[in-house]
């Protein structure tokens, strides 16, 4: 802080400085993108761990306080690309969605089943990435880069901007500064209603087999919280049928 506040002062003084020093040296403080994604990955376990895994089922609970609701969920991922989920809400049933790598699809009581389409599609796609999600290799993306250390959830935090390469999607994600683990996320999430964005607090890692994950997300969308915390992870044993487009989605297809 001391020194930050040298170059406020030299900025009042001098034009050059403000110009040149405050950002060449806070730049250099900070360790660069590629350095923080790999202590991540050893953090949670390690590449070799992570390529061992080709699918996983979670198990979880999801609460939006505000609403006084609560939903059972299940969410199937497999590599390279699918990834599938179904929340059961009391007194409004089930809401499904996912891709099986080629056609993605939403299920909800209120609107019906429609395949997705446009961005949206593009996001899911993106979404289901299956190593891409734990690995961050780098030719998923067109920038990777770390722009500040803040104060996240009352943690010191990397700050790391990410353009996805596919979608040029932005997002933010947040690396803790002690143990490397990703602590929070922001993104904006295409939706029916049109582009919504949300911040992400990540949390409460637990060991399942030969990874370390996260337990408790909290995500604030505008005015509304959304808590989801997990109850079981298993790792290869989801079967390719969890990946079939629903009943209802099959006449959407085109042959």
């Amino acid at each position: 802080m001391k020194r930050w506040t040298t170059f406020v002062v030299a900025a009042v003084l001098s034009l050059m400085a403000n110009a040149l020093s405050p950002k060449l040296t806070f730049a250099q403080s900070l360790p660069p993108a590629a350095d923080l994604i790999a202590k991540y990955v050893a953090a949670v376990g390690g590449k070799d761990a992570i390529m061992q895994i080709t699918s996983m089922q979670t198990t979880a609970t999801m609460e939006i306080p505000t609403m006084g609701l609560t939903a059972s969920m299940e969410i199937w991922t497999a590599a390279p690309n699918k990834m599938a989920q179904k929340t059961s809400i009391p007194g409004m049933g089930d809401m499904a969605g996912g891709t099986n790598g080629s056609v993605a699809w939403d299920v909800n009581p209120m609107n019906g089943p429609r395949l997705l389409a446009g961005r949206e599609l593009d996001q899911m796609l993106e979404n289901a990435d299956f190593y891409s999600n734990m690995l961050y290799p780098a030719d998923r993306f067109a920038k990777m880069e770390t722009v500040a250390m803040v104060d996240f959830n009352g943690e010191k935090a990397y700050k790391v901007l990410t353009v996805r390469k596919a979608t040029q999607r932005e997002s933010t994600q947040y690396f803790s500064v002690a143990t490397g683990l990703l602590i929070g996320s922001e993104s904006t999430t295409e939706s029916q209603m049109g582009p919504m964005t949300g911040v992400q607090s990540i949390g409460s890692y637990k060991q399942f087999g030969t990874m370390k994950m996260p337990t408790k997300i909290e995500q604030t969308m505008g005015p509304q919280k959304m808590l989801l915390t997990t109850t079981n992870i298993v790792f290869n044993s989801v079967s390719d049928t969890a990946f079939d487009p629903p009943a209802q989605v099959k006449p959407l297809i085109k042959k």
